[in-house]
Order: C-alpha cells, then sequence, then structure tokens
C-alpha cells in the first residue's frame, strides 16, 4: 500500500517505523527539524520499558520524508491509499490544503487524535466519505526529532467507516496494520470505542494536569474523583447514542478503572505533559469538548468541569506566551 504518515512523534513515529520495516510504501508528512532530523539520522523506534535510551526495535535508515504533499506524492507513485494523520488537533485546520492534496478518489484518511474532535475537523477538510475515524492506544512519545520511544513493543489501532461496518478499504488497512505487528481491528462501532478511550485518557489528563499527579496517583489516592469522572463521559458518551458496553467488559468504568491499574504508576498524558509544561495543549479539543458534549446533552459532569475551570487559565496563559 502507498501510505503517508503526517507527523513523525511518539504516534506517527511508531505507525511509520512499523509499517515501512514490514514493506509499506511509507512516506512522511513533515517540517522543521522533524524534516532534517529524518533525512540525516533516518527513523528510530525504541523501546524503553527499562527507562532510557532503550533498545531499538525498529530503524528505518532513509525514510521518504518532505515537506510537500505533491513531491510526496509523486515519489510514492500515486495518490496514497491511506493516510494517517497523527499530529495534534489543533494543527489540523492549517493542514486541510495539505489533506487535500494529498487525498485522491479512494484515500482513506485515519485520526489517532485523543479526544472527539478530530473526525469533525478531518471530514471539513477532505469530506468525511474519506474520513476513518481510529483510535491509537500506545504509549509512545518523543525522545529526539527522528527518535521515538515506547513501553513495550506493543500497541493498537481500531479504525472504522464513519457510518459504521467493514469495507474493503478498512480491511486492507487493518490487514497493513497487522502485517505491521500492531495490532488492528475493525470495531462494531468506532464512536463508541473513540469514547470508550476518552474514558480513560481524558480523565487521567485532566485530573492529571488539574492535580499534577500521574496515574499511580490518581488510582490509588483519588480513585473515588477518578471513577466519578468516568462515570460522568460514559453518561454524556449514553446520551449521544454510544452504549460502551462489550461483551468481555459489560461495565465501562471498571473497564477503564482496570487500565488505569495496568498503567506504569508514573504515566502521564501528552496534554498532561503540555500543560504541566506551560505550553499549549489539547485541552479544548479533549476536556472542553466532553464538557460541551454534555452540555449539549443535558448531561451534569461537575468533576469534569471543575477541572475544566483549573486548568483554562493555565491553558489561556500558555496560549498567550504562544
Amino acid at each position: 500500500m502507498r501510505i503517508v504518515i503526517i507527523g513523525a512523534g511518539g504516534i506517527g513515529g511508531w505507525l511509520g517505523a512499523h509499517l515501512s520495516a514490514s514493506g509499506q510504501q511509507v512516506g512522511f508528512l513533515v517540517h522543521g527539524r522533524t524534516l532534517a532530523a529524518l533525512r540525516s539520522g533516518g527513523l528510530m523506534l525504541r523501546d524503553c520499558s527499562g527507562g532510557e535510551p532503550g533498545t531499538v526495535t525498529a530503524r528505518i535508515e532513509t525514510p521518504l520524508a518532505s515537506d510537500d504533499p505533491v513531491a510526496l506524492t509523486g515519489t510514492l507513485g500515486g495518490d496514497p491509499d491511506l493516510v494517517f494523520v497523527t499530529t495534534k488537533v489543533d494543527a489540523l485546520p492549517q493542514l486541510a490544503p495539505a489533506l487535500r492534496r494529498l487525498t485522491g478518489s479512494t484515500t482513506g484518511v485515519v485520526s489517532t487524535q485523543n479526544g472527539i474532535s478530530a473526525p469533525e475537523l478531518l471530514a471539513d477538510a477532505v469530506g468525511k466519505e474519506h474520513v476513518l475515524p481510529g483510535v491509537a492506544r500506545v504509549y509512545s512519545a518523543i525522545i529526539s526529532p527522528g527518535t521515538v520511544g515506547t513501553v513495550g513493543n506493543t500497541g493498537s489501532l481500531a479504525l472504522g467507516e464513519w457510518d459504521g461496518g467493514a469495507t474493503a478499504r478498512s480491511s486492507a488497512a487493518v490487514e497493513a496494520l497487522q502485517a505491521a505487528g500492531i495490532r488492528a481491528w475493525v470495531p462494531d462501532s468506532i464512536w463508541a470505542e473513540l469514547w470508550r478511550k476518552v474514558s480513560f485518557v481524558v480523565v487521567q489528563g485532566a485530573l492529571g494536569a488539574a492535580t499534577n499527579a500521574p496515574i499511580g496517583v490518581l488510582r490509588s489516592d483519588l480513585r473515588d474523583t477518578f471513577t466519578q469522572a468516568v462515570h460522568e463521559v460514559v453518561a454524556v458518551a449514553a446520551a449521544l447514542g454510544h452504549d460502551l458496553a462489550t461483551d468481555d467488559a459489560p461495565d465501562p468504568v471498571a473497564a477503564a478503572l482496570r487500565m488505569a491499574d495496568a498503567q506504569p504508576a508514573g504515566a502521564t498524558t501528552s496534554m498532561q505533559r503540555d500543560i504541566a509544561s506551560g505550553l499549549p495543549s489539547e485541552f479544548d479539543a479533549q476536556l472542553g469538548a466532553v464538557c460541551r458534549a454534555g452540555d449539549e446533552a443535558g448531561v451534569p459532569t461537575p468533576v469534569l468541569d471543575l477541572a475544566h475551570c483549573v486548568l483554562a487559565p493555565r491553558e489561556a496563559a500558555a496560549r498567550a506566551r504562544g
């Protein structure tokens, strides 16, 4: 398959390294220091389960990388079959022109961002008929431009068509990911799958940022508060028609708590790390979007609203600094 990865950070580097190593035609649309790093030193994936620098699990010596979507498509030999969009949500409106140049008549554009906002933003750019909402689960982060660290050498990506059901396009995407060693599947409802991740990641990020605490503290000292926040997300999802229960996990709140208990004690989310560093974050696209959805659905979200009130001034200050 011809595959374009937009971004080469924690998610993009992880996906791109595995897909490239499996023999797929992969090109990276990147800019600045990341582009320079890929061209000069290649792309490296490290398992940092035992701490940095970790062990190399994949290395792509000469990845195809460009900041020009037209040139990238030309080098790949045609329109990509898949485009994985791995940048932060805030970058998506600015990416719209590049996305339109990359998207051919049958191209699938896969979202990987946390929260519920990205698929709609991608649909605004290329049309919902091209968008495959995706749910990535992997603990990964940039060590330096061109080098990505993971905890464990595993991860998963669920994806599906906007209106549900498996198609030849979504099935081919799953096959490519599985061949690259990534657990992948088309769930019965990709929207419910998206909200399942929100019920853990957005809660962890919001409460972790508000209290400056990793998951080990949230799941112990603040377990009741964490549990209440998960209940709020599950209730909002239900009001929107998304049942988060599955045959394997009939209680979605208990499932989110099991996920919390399975994380390394020091784990944090990317939103949480950005806020702690005084950087602009996905605060609005993640936490803000859930609070707004609750308001619109008439579902109270008091714990999440409190976290929003605590964090909003910090986010505003970070954006004022640029």
